[in-house]
């Protein structure tokens, strides 16, 4: 109901938010033409950008779905506890979108190009989201929780530079395209993870989906680090997408 609201808004005001030619509504009507995509979907950044945000956006409902059930069915947490307690690992997340964002910026600030800085960013930020595995072996829930804020934290800071790649990588008309296309390609593999999840929890145990949690981050990074070109900063990134029709 809210994105409802949300969308009444946006028609009111964003028709007036300024200006727009005739070329722009044109290049608006042919972006429905399916082989307006083509281009799009032929770019290695554009599969760095989905693949990225596909297994890396399923531990962000990981966590916010489960931790809840998780620290009531294993930590033995009474309903006040988790109303208590388990709203802190989100703050930490708070913590890594403005950490992850501003190291970023700060490389570049340095005189590293901008993809170079992303990926280091998003490299290092795999590292606290390994701690979700000790965070289910530990004794100790409070260290367990302890742990979770150190994941989540790391997700978080990798999550702020997967949102950032389009704008980095493509024109302004392109970028809401691509992001919306790994929005979605990220909405499917997280509903399949969270039954995932629930398969694994009902047949083993939590173990194995936290594992999950940590490691396949490793595998988004990869991606983005192999398949996105690292030479030259924005105004390079943006003249790699040159061969993209004016139409897109």
């Amino acid at each position: 109901m809210l994105g409802f609201l949300w969308l009444a808004l946006w028609l009111v005001v964003y028709p007036r938010s300024g200006p727009r030619t005739k070329q722009a509504q044109a290049n608006s009507l042919r972006l429905s033409d399916t082989k307006s995509w083509l281009p799009i979907l032929k770019r290695r950044e554009t599969w760095a950008i989905v693949l990225g945000r596909s297994l890396t956006d399923p531990i962000w409902w990981f966590y916010v779905f489960w931790l809840p059930q998780y620290l009531s069915d294993t930590r033995g947490f009474s309903l006040k506890e988790i109303a208590i307690f388990s709203w802190i690992p989100f703050v930490a997340a708070d913590i890594g979108n403005f950490a992850g964002g501003l190291t970023s910026g700060a490389l570049v600030k340095r005189g590293m190009p901008v993809m170079r800085a992303r990926k280091w960013v998003c490299i290092v930020s795999c590292i606290p989201l390994l701690a979700g595995i000790p965070a289910v072996l530990v004794a100790s829930p409070f260290s367990a929780l302890g742990f979770i804020c150190v994941a989540l934290f790391g997700f978080a800071s990798w999550s702020t530079m997967g949102l950032t790649l389009p704008s980095d990588l493509f024109r302004a008309e392109v970028v809401g395209s691509v992001t919306g296309l790994s929005g979605l390609a990220a909405g499917l593999v997280s509903t399949l993870f969270t039954l995932l999840v629930g398969t694994l929890v009902d047949h083993f145990s939590y173990l194995p989906a936290f594992i999950l949690a940590a490691t396949v981050p490793i595998v988004a990074t990869l991606c983005v680090v192999y398949l996105i070109p690292t030479a030259g900063g924005p105004r390079a990134a943006m003249m790699r997408t040159d061969s993209v029709p004016e139409q897109v």
